[in-house]
């Protein structure tokens, strides 16, 4: 007997024994997609966020897209597993497959990598930023990523066409993939991997992904008879999915999706000001997927409906009460309601799950309600709400597809006894006892200040309210400014931007040179971030100010048809406002021959919750020196933030241009790094007096455009 006939008997007399490779082989390739999913999308999100300022809606953009890209996935799945033969399923699908790396192939002579674009992506000034992400992504990594979003349900689908077991199980390792791959990227891959090298690798790795992808097709083709290989199931050992439960697992996904984004929005630009912290709402999110798919025994109504009724009263408190509560608090609590909600969503899909035959259809609704999801939180929420409603919605949402859950299963506790239903129906009453009061909390004053004008777009909240000392304006949880009402003082800078402070020395006492007849020449500054302007009180007569500002929201404040903020307009000085992101503005300006010559140049945007890392780069300071006017000129580092100790940062970057940095700071009020090329600049009567040594907590590797690391300047938590 050959040895093929042997291996062909033992097949036939131990069929199982004979699919434990092909278990094998199916189990890696679908734990290896979605951790290639997920390091795509974190690395192909780190390339792109320096064109877009660092905004932490850059992060939820991505989501969107990619969230939109794994609906189409998905569809694809349903519709080849459904409607075509297997073997024209395998063809077609190993024909993608090669496709895909031939396109990488192609493009990757005129990119940095094959997924890293080339310059010639970055974003027109003006556009919108939402477009131009999802465009930008597209073209970058959409077909690598769309080729990966199919991998989990159609190699479940021809998974069950070999053996008789659930595939759900699969479902949970997908998750699992997910999340070891979100966890190992700031963790190992940020932290000593070059972005580029990043990219290198994950290419290398998709390479890898897609021939063990063909050699699930093949094996399938191998295990699967003629006979067995037309589009539609041959045997049905359930039900027919009603129309009811195909729209409660839409319902169950979307609020799931809804609840992830608006937390990470929450707690990223409303309760926090630590970067990275995304990744612990995904993280929560990823987990129940996996809790709940990987066995039923998990997901326990009697537990998690009331854990959601804790978590619904808790999250109420806690944003009523921002000021008192620790953030590690709210953090906690609004991830504990996260845990909440999606353990009950994700468990009532799990419970809810149809027969194996019927999994793709089941994974479509998913995928289109995560979707729709995403949908809501990222263009439809920030044009009917001016806050960050959607988390309330979500919740309730939550709540009420609970109630549904448990009304149509009359099986479910709630028809068991009666004091169960007592008991929901005063949790109810508790329910709009504590919305009502929440609702009345929003609307009485806090702080002693009136809050005036409220706007919303893609780069937050922005908050403008006034006291009987003067108008603030609040990006998130962070001060920007203040413009005193007292007419003495109107004009005053203020806050970061005091006499006193690092700036405010410079600016005031900058030696200016006198012209022919005895008059001080005008000062150029340059200002990256607009803020409400306060830098422009320092202006004199034919001193020339120019802002640099992302924002076009922010500019409206400041110099729109009815401005809050009058810094601008009452200055002497020149003033320019450039729209757009600050580097690739003086990029462009460069690229042209415009030099802009600047006396002093300061560096104001790293005080808020989000931080444009490409703008403390090697690259980027190599451009800011090239727009200075000479070795007098001034670098200053506005480096005032809770969450990130930026000194060891701005203290390499001078040295690597061999600029003296010195450290000024206010207590209480702000802290710069003051450098420049001439020694004599940094002292200065008054600057000397007044600066100290940059102090280091610890030293960081010179940031780059292809490395940064910013768990490695993180502040202790308070």
């Amino acid at each position: 007997m050959s040895s093929a006939t042997r291996s062909v008997a033992i097949s036939e007399l131990n069929p199982q024994s004979a699919l434990v490779p092909v278990r094998a082989l199916y189990a890696v390739t679908i734990f290896l997609s979605a951790f290639l999913l997920f390091q795509v999308q974190l690395i192909s999100g780190k390339y792109v966020l320096p064109w877009f300022g660092g905004s932490p809606s850059v992060w939820n953009t991505c989501l969107l897209l990619f969230q939109i890209l794994l609906l189409a996935g998905y569809s694809y799945a349903h519709l080849v597993s459904t409607r075509l033969p297997m073997r024209s399923q395998t063809r077609l699908h190993v024909t993608l497959l090669l496709t895909s790396f031939a396109v990488m192939a192609v493009v990757v002579h005129g990119w940095p990598s094959p997924i890293t674009p080339g310059a010639v992506w970055k974003p027109v000034s003006g556009s919108s930023p939402v477009w131009q992400v999802i465009r930008v992504l597209l073209g970058s990594v959409g077909f690598p990523f769309f080729i990966l979003s199919t991998t989990g349900p159609l190699l479940q689908v021809w998974f069950s066409r070999m053996q008789r077991g659930s595939p759900y199980h699969l479902y949970a390792l997908s998750n699992a993939g997910s999340l070891v791959g979100l966890l190992s990227y700031p963790l190992l891959e940020e932290r000593f991997l070059l972005l580029r090298t990043q990219a290198w690798v994950w290419s290398l790795s998709y390479s890898l992904f897609l021939l063990a992808c063909g050699l699930c097709a093949w094996m399938l083709l191998r295990h699967v008879s003629p006979a067995e290989s037309a589009p539609t199931p041959i045997t049905r050992t359930g039900k027919t999915p009603r129309l009811m439960s195909i729209l409660m697992w839409l319902a169950f996904a979307a609020c799931a999706s809804t609840m992830l984004l608006a937390t990470t929005n929450l707690i990223c630009q409303e309760i926090a000001v630590i970067p990275l912290l995304w990744v612990l709402p995904l993280c929560v999110y990823l987990l129940t997927f996996i809790i709940c798919f990987n066995d039923d025994r998990w997901y326990r109504r009697g537990i998690f409906h009331w854990l959601y009724a804790i978590g619904f009263f808790a999250a109420l408190s806690a944003l009523s009460a921002q000021s008192g509560v620790h953030v590690l608090a709210q953090i906690s609590t609004l991830l504990l309601v996260l845990f909440s909600v999606c353990m009950v969503c994700h468990g009532e899909l799990a419970r809810s799950k149809p027969a194996r035959e019927y999994l793709s259809t089941f994974y479509l609704a998913i995928a289109t309600g995560g979707a729709l999801g995403s949908i809501f939180v990222v263009l439809v929420a920030p044009r009917i709400f001016q806050q960050f409603w959607e988390f309330q919605l979500g919740l309730l949402f939550g709540g009420v597809l609970l109630f549904a859950a448990v009304l149509l299963d009359r099986e479910s506790w709630f028809y068991r006894r009666r004091l169960w239903r007592i008991l929901f129906f005063l949790v109810i009453v508790g329910f709009m006892l504590r919305a009502y009061y929440y609702g009345m909390f929003l609307i009485r004053p806090q702080d002693g200040r009136r809050v005036a004008f409220r706007t919303r777009n893609f780069f937050g909240i922005k908050t403008v309210s006034q006291d009987q000392f003067g108008i603030w304006l609040r990006h998130g949880r962070t001060q920007h400014g203040v413009q005193l009402k007292d007419p003495a003082v109107h004009d005053e800078p203020t806050l970061y931007y005091k006499r006193l402070s690092g700036v405010g020395l410079v600016l005031d006492h900058y030696p200016r040179s006198l012209d022919e007849s005895g008059r001080p020449l005008g000062l150029r500054v340059g200002v990256i971030g607009l803020g409400i302007g306060t830098l422009a009180a320092y202006g004199h007569p034919g001193d020339h100010f120019r802002f640099y500002e992302i924002d076009p929201e922010v500019f409206q404040l400041s110099l729109g048809p009815n401005p809050w903020f009058t810094f601008l307009r009452d200055s002497p000085a020149r003033i320019d406002v450039v729209l757009g992101d600050a580097r690739l503005s003086l990029e462009e300006e460069a690229a042209q021959g415009q030099l802009q010559k600047f006396d002093v140049l300061v560096l104001d945007a790293f005080s808020s919750d989000s931080i444009p890392v490409h703008l403390l780069t090697k690259e980027a300071m190599a451009l800011y020196v090239k727009h200075l006017s000479g070795p007098d000129s001034v670098i200053a580092f506005h480096l005032s933030n809770r969450a990130l100790d930026l000194r060891p940062v701005a203290d390499g970057l001078s040295r690597e241009y061999h600029m003296t940095p010195i450290e000024v700071e206010q207590p209480g009020f702000s802290d710069w790094v003051i450098a420049s090329a001439n020694p004599v600049m940094t002292n200065l009567p008054d600057l000397r007096l007044r600066s100290k040594p940059v102090t280091l907590r610890r030293a960081v590797p010179l940031w780059t455009d292809e490395y940064s690391n910013l768990l490695g300047v993180l502040r202790p938590m308070p």
